[in-house]
């Protein structure tokens, strides 16, 4: 095997939201980065065919911007996004092409400096008094040993934090159960002005489950109104062939995201239950019941769904799209109790406002709450409280299960990462450990970066 050793200001592990702008804001800072991706792209469940969603509180203002502000910017002005538009449900959603933001993954990172490795894992940790000395990679049959000041964990499971030995927790607090997760797929050919015409004469279908709090103008003239749009519905439907036996999803509500491309439609409503993502024979399961679920859903929208009678797969993503799974320790923690009444607090380093969205791992059912204003993610969730020189970064940070369910979604992973790097920098250029950064120079510079901290 070759053994090959390495050293670094910064180490990022993950480059999906919470890696990504991790690892470039900290390289702006003048730190020497690597940043080590699993698959062999960037981005993570920015590549999947997921829309970014919670740009925009409940009231239609802006709560996160800075970097995750900078790539919608720089895919708009390549036509490859349609900006923010406010939607009842989910507070705003923002789509844009895929394919198109791997390119300005790429490009950003090499513009800054960055150091990329892909198709690479990191398989263990050397933790020395409370320290991680080195983390061990391998890709390929490299075994590749990096060092550094500051690690920075957003694999999203927190594979780094686990093989540290730091604490955490999984599931929901009163069961212990995960959210489900989903293997994403597009359809072609698909014919959404028959299907919003049949949700206009029906629309019962849209109304939802009495765990989803969903206001009234979520309806069939919203869907109607802007091509950015992710559509939640045909419950009455489902419930039927559910009855029949003929429904080949748990799952009570279908869910499309409407693409750039005319005719396609990125399809999130295969469902996987009991499934712990961080388990790599659960996982292994998901993925494989995902591809068989896939095309008997298919065959169902077919023979019961106006406007999608001729649709056929286009894709079926490479990456299953996991909503839940460790949420580590930090010097401090989020808490439901928090994000309920809008709490920001003076350290606060990044802003939440998305819906409490928990779909249920063991069943069929979504529980959806609105927030009436947004919240402060403090710097001290980002910091382990057990490893003195490792960051959290994205859905692994220290909150309890009801705020993962808000935090989780890309924009606010991202404005995360961002702050993540800011104070690893800060850490690195001070000589100083994460814990001992102090977090109004981290909420300074993000600030001068243009992120949105209060309002």
């Amino acid at each position: 095997m070759n053994t090959v050793s390495k050293s670094y200001d910064i180490v990022v592990i993950g480059a999906g939201p919470g890696g990504l702008p991790a690892a470039i804001v900290a390289a702006r800072r003048g730190a020497k980065v690597l940043l080590v991706e699993k698959n062999g792209y960037l981005g993570g469940n920015l590549a999947i065919g997921l829309p970014l969603l919670g740009y925009l509180d409940k009231n239609g203002i802006q709560v996160t911007a800075g970097f995750a502000q900078e790539l919608v910017d720089t895919l708009m002005d390549r036509n490859a996004c349609y900006g923010h538009s406010r939607c009842p449900m989910h507070n705003s959603v923002t789509l844009y092409n895929h394919e198109e933001f791997k390119l300005v993954a790429f490009e950003k990172c090499l513009e800054t400096g960055v150091e990329i490795l892909l198709n690479t894992e990191v398989i263990d940790a050397d933790v020395e008094n409370g320290s991680i000395r080195k983390l061990t990679l391998f890709g390929k049959g490299y075994r590749i040993e990096v060092e550094a000041k500051v690690f920075i964990d957003a694999t999203g499971d927190g594979d780094v934090g686990y093989l540290a030995g730091a604490h955490y927790e999984k599931g929901q607090k009163d069961t212990g159960v995960m959210q489900p997760p989903t293997l994403m797929f597009t359809l072609g050919n698909v014919n959404l002005e028959k299907f919003h015409e049949f949700i206009s004469k029906d629309p019962e279908q849209m109304i939802l489950g009495d765990t989803m709090e969903v206001p009234r103008d979520y309806n069939p003239d919203h869907i109607k109104s802007t091509p950015n749009h992710v559509f939640v519905g045909l419950r009455k439907l489902f419930s039927q062939l559910k009855a029949k036996g003929e429904l080949p999803v748990d799952r009570d509500t279908f869910i499309y995201i409407n693409s750039l491309i005319p005719g396609e439609v990125n399809v999130n409503s295969t469902r996987h239950l009991n499934v712990d993502g961080s388990n790599v024979f659960d996982i292994t399961r998901a993925e494989i019941e995902g591809h068989f679920q896939i095309p008997k859903l298919t065959e169902t929208l077919r023979k019961y769904v106006p406007g999608f009678e001729n649709c056929y797969i286009t894709r079926i993503f490479p990456t299953l799209g996991v909503r839940e799974t460790r949420r580590f320790a930090g010097i401090k923690q989020l808490t439901e109790d928090k994000i309920v009444v809008g709490d920001i607090p003076e350290d606060t380093v990044a802003l939440g406002s998305y819906i409490i969205d928990i779909h249920d791992g063991g069943g069929a059912g979504t529980i959806i709450k609105r927030l009436e204003k947004a919240y402060g993610i403090p710097y001290g969730c980002l910091v382990s409280k057990d490893i003195d020189n490792l960051m959290f970064s994205g859905r692994c940070i220290s909150m309890d299960a009801v705020v993962l369910s808000s935090a989780r979604v890309m924009p606010t992973c991202m404005a995360i990462g961002e702050a993540a790097g800011v104070g690893a920098a800060v850490a690195v250029n001070k000589g100083v450990k994460p814990a001992e950064v102090d977090a109004s120079d981290v909420v300074k510079i993000l600030k001068e970066n243009g992120a949105i901290l209060n309002y």
